[in-house]
């Protein structure tokens, strides 16, 4: 089994060498451990974050990762967040999937009709406005786990063990073998750990199903 390593910073070029941006985060099928995407981050080519299939990495060089000459309009691919907007009016269900994800309400705004101080009108009183409410979404796979260099990595005794540096994954099925995570509060080493002692993978941290002692018994990790 051949292995490759995966972190946030490695160059991502075009099949013709042109250098497109560097890896931002991986996109993780969690049920599998399997690796679907990458998002390559703005800069370059590109005015924003873009989600590329991992399957359209062609090769792994030196200065980066090579991208298969199969994607010719790199525009087309898809940013990894876009906005919608919703108009904050009672009843509208988009605006109550915007209230859940908002940390404050955002339900109608107010103006004053007539405008205030318009000349010859006194103000008679606020009336309701439908405020424009953004919803934001990532284009990536449901179900799948957009996943950052420096993530939370959780024992199952609730230590926080370290933060996830970088990825190895099996080059033949995309599939996660390794999490290499760095000191935490409670290690000073880096650590290898394999990816069966890994309960859950979340967004903002990543849950083992062993404890911090058996992880402390690990031995560092060291660079060839």
């Amino acid at each position: 089994m051949h292995t490759e390593e995966l972190k946030e910073g490695t160059s991502v070029f075009t099949a013709d060498g042109d250098e497109l941006g560097e890896i931002n985060r991986f996109i993780l099928d969690p049920k599998t451990n399997e690796v679907t995407h990458i998002v390559i981050q703005k800069g370059g080519l590109f005015s924003e974050d873009k989600v590329v299939p991992f399957d359209k990495i062609r090769s792994e060089t030196e200065e980066g990762l090579v991208l298969s000459e199969e994607i010719e309009d790199f525009d087309q691919l898809p940013p990894f967040e876009e906005t919608h907007y919703v108009d904050a009016e009672p009843g509208n269900p988009d605006l109550a999937r915007a209230e859940e994800r908002a940390a404050y309400p955002v339900g109608p705004a107010y103006y004053w009709y007539p405008p205030y101080g318009y000349l010859g009108y006194s103000a008679y009183g606020p009336g309701p406005y439908g405020w424009p409410v953004g919803l934001t979404h990532q284009n990536i796979p449901e179900g799948s786990v957009s996943l950052q260099e420096g993530t939370d990595v959780i024992s199952s005794d609730g230590e926080h063990v370290g933060d996830v540096e970088r990825l190895l994954i099996d080059d033949d099925n995309n599939q996660v073998t390794h999490f290499l995570i760095t000191q935490g509060l409670f290690f000073k080493d880096r650590k290898l750990v394999p990816a069966n002692w890994i309960r859950t993978v979340m967004e903002d941290k990543v849950q083992l199903n062993v404890t911090a002692d058996l992880l402390e018994s690990l031995p560092a990790y060291e660079e060839d």
